[in-house]
This record gives structure tokens, sequence and C-alpha cells, in this order.
């Protein structure tokens, strides 16, 4: 048999560099930066794998924040999710929005390792700003920045209070970002006393007393810059042991920036309010109040942030649902698709809403356990880290 002579070639073998230009081609890197910032956050992890040049653009303060602009303007809420706790059993769940939203048949939902997972006692979720999720336990009051994208956490530093005060249960959290400072900000309320963490001095320090006695509502809403709490008691006794009030009981803003208090007032309801709620659809507040004989909900949208004129009845719903004889709360706004919106009936039961046929759509969300008690949230992927150097 014949055997084949190997014909030398003259070519060199290409020589390997760290570089993102060995790609074929020779992109710019104006170019690869537009392409990855498309690009959804566990992919770009993978990425930063390829080569040092890659690791270096993708951890970049700049690309991060050019990334989160994109994904925030993405009209198809391609890169949100919905997160959910339960109150009465240690795990938390995600799933997409998108998949939700258009109507997949069983969008489906996975568990997330975090950082509380191994404590005995339920998850609170503060509040999403940018990707990063704020989440505290209930039983040490210890609280944590987090985002699930990443897979990164960071623990804050205590804030000072004894063992007993940590335990109590008269505690109201609140996460928003300073964007006068670009810094990440948590309040929490013990009592009448507030106290306010900045990512950036990883410190607490304390501001004073509440305005207006004690939250009633335990949610605090991130709207402009504010964080925004419920109509409240005039005092911590009324607040807590009294679940009605006067519907011209202001709502209570704290701006971040300036760290100062002001009051909003709410719209002009229907009929006479026992309870009322907050929200956010988009950049606007949402107030949602529940009547006194619970017989319908009214949800209310202030169009222009801080113009009490611009407040606007979006719609009402009829309660005319019941579960084991107790009527559900009143329903958490969370995300607009086309006519429809997307609420939390009760505490149980993710639902879409037709604004325009008043009809009720279950959602088919696989994963999650309707025996528990579920708290929802939305928030976005994004590479943003919780510890401010990085």
């Amino acid at each position: 048999m014949m055997k084949m002579k190997r014909v030398p070639t003259n070519r060199k073998r290409r020589k390997t560099t760290d570089s993102v230009y060995v790609l074929p081609y020779y992109l710019p890197i104006e170019i690869i930066t537009k392409i990855l910032i498309k690009l959804p956050v566990k992919t770009l992890v993978k990425f930063r794998c390829v080569c040092r040049s890659w690791l270096a653009l993708i951890s970049d303060p700049i690309f991060v924040q050019n990334h989160l602009r994109a994904s925030t303007q993405d009209k198809g809420y391609a890169h949100h999710r919905l997160i959910m706790s339960s109150h009465l059993r240690l795990e938390v769940k995600s799933c997409s929005l998108p998949s939700v939203l258009h109507e997949e048949c069983y969008p489906s939902t996975h568990d997330h390792y975090y950082p509380l997972k191994h404590w005995p006692d339920s998850v609170l979720i503060v509040g999403s700003v940018n990707g990063l999720v704020c989440i505290a336990s209930e039983e040490e009051g210890s609280v944590f920045l987090w985002n699930p994208s990443i897979r990164k956490s960071k623990r804050l530093p205590d804030c000072g209070l004894g063992l007993k005060e940590r335990l109590g249960r008269d505690i109201v959290y609140g996460f928003g970002y300073d964007e006068a400072s670009s810094d990440y900000k948590v309040i929490r309320i013990k009592s009448t006393e507030v106290n306010i963490y900045g990512l950036k001095r990883d410190s607490w320090r304390k501001i004073g007393i509440f305005p207006k006695g004690f939250p009633m509502d335990t949610k605090c809403t991130f709207v402009s810059g504010s964080l925004h709490w419920a109509p409240t008691g005039e005092n911590e006794w009324e607040a807590l042991f009294h679940n009605y009030w006067n519907s011209d009981n202001p709502i209570v803003s704290f701006d971040l920036s300036k760290e100062t208090y002001s009051e909003i007032s709410q719209p002009c309801y229907e009929k006479d309010a026992t309870e009322s709620y907050l929200g956010v659809l988009g950049d606007s507040l949402l107030c949602i109040l529940r009547d006194y004989f619970y017989e319908q909900a009214e949800v209310w949208v202030m169009n222009e942030y801080g113009k009490v004129e611009s407040w606007s009845k979006l719609f009402s719903i009829q309660y005319c649902i019941r579960h084991q004889g107790y009527l559900y709360d009143v329903p958490l706004c969370i995300s607009f698709t086309k006519t429809e919106v997307l609420l939390m009936l009760g505490k149980q039961r993710l639902v879409l809403y037709n604004m325009d046929n008043h009809t009720f759509r279950p959602t088919n969300i696989r994963g999650c356990l309707p025996e528990y008690q579920y708290k929802v949230y939305t928030y976005i992927e994004s590479l943003v880290s919780p510890y401010p150097d990085s």
C-alpha cells in the first residue's frame, strides 16, 4: 500500500492571543459590546470565562449600567422575572415574566438558593431595584442584598440593636436607589425609630423618628427616588390595632437623596375606604383600596409623580371570589400585557385581569404550591453586584 507523502506548507499556525480580536472577521470592540449588551445575564456570566479582555469588558461598571438600561427599556419584559417567597415555608421561587404574560401553557418555576436557605424562619422580600433583591430574616433581624442572577449576596452589618429589639415583630423595611449618589439604601423602622444603611459606606446611622406614628402597611414602595408608605395612624397603637383610618390621611414618602419626608394626598375615592395599599406599575405609583364592606377594590395610578391632580382610576374589581370562607385580599398590580394586568389575588393566586371585559384568567405556573401563602414581586436580571467595589 503506497503511503501518501505529506505536502509541506509555508502557512504558519495563527498564534492565539488573549484578545477579542481573535474572533473571525475581527469585529471591532464597539460591535462586540453592542452584541453583548443584548444578551441575558446567564450567558454573560459564562462569557466572562472566554478571555481576560471579555471578563474586563463585562465587569466594567459602564457596561453593567448600559446592559441594565437596555434590559429596562425592553418593552417585552425579556429580562424580567417574578420572584415568590413563602411565609409558611422556607423557599423562594422565580419564573420568567414573559412566560406568564404570553400565555405559555405551563410556565416553569425554579428554586433559588438564597442566603437564608438554612435559617429556621420565613423569608421576607423587602423589595427589588436594578436586579438587587433585599431580603430579611424576620426572626434574626438580619438583612441581605442579593442578586439572584449572578448568585452573589452581601449580609448587611448589624444596625446596633439588641437581641430583644431585633426579634421584635414591629419592624418595617424599605429598599431603594439614590440616583444622586449612585447608592443603594435600606430603611429600617423599629417602632418609630428610623435607621438608614448606605451600601457605599457599608454602615447604619439613625435619622430620627418616623413622622406619622408607625407604618400600618409593612410593605414599602419605591418610586421616583422615594420610599412610600400607605396612610398610617397618628400613633403606633392606632396603626397596629385599628385597621381603618380617615381617607384624608396622606401617603408618607421619604426622599432617599435628600433624606426628607413629605406627604402625598390620596386620590378621591368613590367609596369609604377601610384599607389602602401601595404598588408600582412601570414607573408610576399605584394606590389600591378596599371598601368598608369588602365589595370592591379600586386601583388608582399617579400619572405624574408628585402631582395630586394626576391621580386617575385605572379600574375596579368586584369581590366575587371566596376561598375557605374568606375574601381575598386587595390585589397587587405587577405588570401590564395589552388590556390585561397581572395581579396577586389574595396570597395564593396569580391571575390576569382583563380591564375591558372584567374577567379573571388564572396563570398556569408550575412549581408554586397553592396551599402555602406567597408574596410576589418582580425583579430584572442584571449584572449589578451587591458589593460597592465590584
